[in-house]
This record gives structure tokens, C-alpha cells and sequence, in this order.
């Protein structure tokens, strides 16, 4: 089934929206600043206006693509009212501008009346959709780079983005297994961003407990150690010796 022009106008206007009251509520965020972390934690993770807003668009825009099929699946107002709040549950992690392009994916694409589960199938990022190469792609990229320069020929800024915040001493030091994880994290992160047309160069915060992160942060700091142990003994200093062998060393540097 094609996607109607009257459909296509609905999504825009409802994109136009959604932009406004995201502006509005990032106002609100900063003359909000002073509220509890605990506060702040709790709130974003609960859906607000822009997503129900998002669901409620969403329901009107399949109504109008497949009409007979919506009033089979939701025949009454209760029905459609228990729906929407399942569905603003299980799509609360999407942005609400990915969950209209969803919608317009699943009236352009299919003769079928999408349910939810093609919903959020179709709200899932998708590299190729965007320019934007597969998380180990970019992570060979990267990996190969012969620059660390943010001027350098990326695929797309996110690969430089991603190699930068993961660090480019474990790009370039630490094997894969130890690299990627942390890698692949930060560019679907970016890429996420490129979807839902955020801001590429805001901070990454980093994975809370995360411990695969931990973990590999901690090789890497073993690592380094390991290797300032190696430069210590190519010194004739002891290790193991702490600041007793230091001073030693320095003595006898200082008398020579």
C-alpha cells in the first residue's frame, strides 16, 4: 500500500510538533537543573508528552492507512486506549520522531496491518539506511586509519567520533576482543544520534556498571602498567621496589 500524500503531510506536521515541545522541554530541563539526581534519573526513562503524542499519531496514521484492519484489531475505544499504552511501554526507548518514520516505513512497505512487534522492528537503527557503515566496518576503519585527525577521509564522522572516545591507545594497543565491545558501544551510540538528528559531538556517558566496559578498562590499564614495568627494568629499576629503588637509582644518577 502506498503512503498517501494526506499521510505523508500528517507525519511532517507531526515531526514539526515534536521538535517543538523537544525544544520546549530541554528549556524546562535548564531552569530545572537544581532537581535531585535520583529525580533526573527517574524522569528520563519515563515516556512524557512527545512520546504519547508519537503513539497517538502513530494509532491515526494506521487508522487512515488500513481502515477495515484497525477497526478489526482495535473495535472499540477501550480496546484501542489499552493498546496505545502497551505500545507507548514497549516503544518508550525510541525516539519519538523514529517511532512516525516507523510508521511511515510500515504504510509504505507492507499490505499487512503492522502490529507492534514490526513497530519496533522497524524503529531498530539500520546502518546501511543512512550512509553508515556496520559497527565492526567502522571499527576496521578505524583501526586502519593512517590519521587520528577529525580532518581525516571518515566514512562518516561518527567511525572518528566513535575511535575517539574509545581511545586511540586501545584503538591502535589492545586485540579486538578487547576493543570492540567498547568501540561497537560508542558508535551505535553516535549512530543513534545520526537517526534521531541529535547532536554528533555531545559527550558519551559512559555505561553504568557496564562490566564488559570495566573489564575492558581494565585490561587496558594492565596494559600500560605492564609497560611501565618494561621501561623501568630497560632503566636497571626495580619494580617491585617502589620508592625505596627510585631513590636509589636517583642517587646514583645524581653522583655520576
Amino acid at each position: 500500500m502506498s503512503f498517501t500524500s494526506g499521510g505523508v503531510s500528517r507525519v511532517k506536521e507531526a515531526g514539526k510538533v515534536i521538535d517543538q515541545q523537544l525544544k520546549s522541554s530541554l528549556t524546562r530541563a535548564g531552569q530545572t537543573r537544581t532537581e535531585s539526581t535520583s529525580t533526573k534519573t527517574e524522569s528520563s526513562v519515563r515516556p512524557g508528552r512527545e512520546h504519547e503524542y508519537a503513539i497517538n499519531t502513530l494509532f491515526t496514521l494506521l487508522e487512515d492507512a488500513f481502515p477495515l484492519k484497525f477497526r478489526r484489531a482495535f473495535p472499540s475505544a477501550e480496546d484501542q486506549a489499552r493498546a496505545k499504552s502497551v505500545w507507548l511501554q514497549s516503544l518508550k526507548e525510541f525516539s519519538p520522531r523514529r517511532i512516525l518514520r516507523a510508521a511511515k516505513k510500515a504504510i509504505d512497505n507492507t499490505r499487512f496491518f503492522p502490529d507492534l512487534a514490526d513497530i519496533r522492528e522497524l524503529c531498530k537503527l539500520r546502518f546501511d539506511e543512512y550512509g553508515l557503515k556496520e559497527p565492526l566496518q567502522a571499527y576496521y576503519e578505524a583501526c586502519n586509519a593512517s590519521s587520528q585527525s577529525r580532518d581525516y577521509g571518515w566514512s562518516h564522522l561518527a567511525v572518528y567520533l566513535a575511535a575517539r572516545e574509545t581511545g586511540w591507545f586501545m584503538i591502535r594497543g589492545e586485540p579486538q576482543q578487547t576493543t570492540f565491545p567498547v568501540f561497537e558501544r560508542n558508535y551505535e551510540i553516535l549512530c543513534n544520534r545520526v537517526l534521531d538528528g541529535e547532536d554528533l559531538e555531545a559527550d558519551i556517558t559512559r555505561a553504568l556498571e557496564n562490566t564488559q566496559s570495566r573489564s575492558s578498562a581494565d585490561r587496558v590499564e594492565e596494559a600500560a602498567r605492564k609497560q611501565q614495568q618494561a621501561l623501568m627494568k630497560e632503566q636497571g629499576i626495580d619494580p617491585k621496589g617502589g620508592r625505596a629503588a627510585f631513590l636509589s637509582i636517583k642517587d646514583k644518577l645524581s653522583r655520576g
